[in-house]
């Protein structure tokens, strides 16, 4: 298992006014499931209701789907960040 760092999307603030949350985890899925365990407000930030991902999850400064999506490795250190979709007219 890996030490990482899962940063919450620009304005989403942690009960505890944190815009991080650290947790040990082998794939992105995994560090996911345990960011949103300890911080909830996630989930709706990256998954759909269907449970398909609606925001983009980066590690290491590459899309995890360009990788292996929501099974890729992790290594200690590593930094997920959670960038959510942006839209305009």
């Amino acid at each position: 298992m890996a030490r990482v760092s899962v940063k919450m999307p620009v304005g989403a603030i942690s009960a505890t006014g944190n815009t991080e949350v650290a947790v040990e985890a082998a794939t992105v899925q995994e560090a996911l499931d345990n960011a949103i365990a300890v911080e909830p407000s996630i989930r709706v930030r990256v998954f759909r209701e269907d449970g398909r991902m609606y925001a983009g999850v980066f590690v290491r400064g590459r899309n995890v789907n360009a990788l292996q999506g929501l099974d890729t490795e992790l290594a200690d250190g590593d930094v997920l960040k959670i960038v959510p979709p942006i839209s305009g007219g």
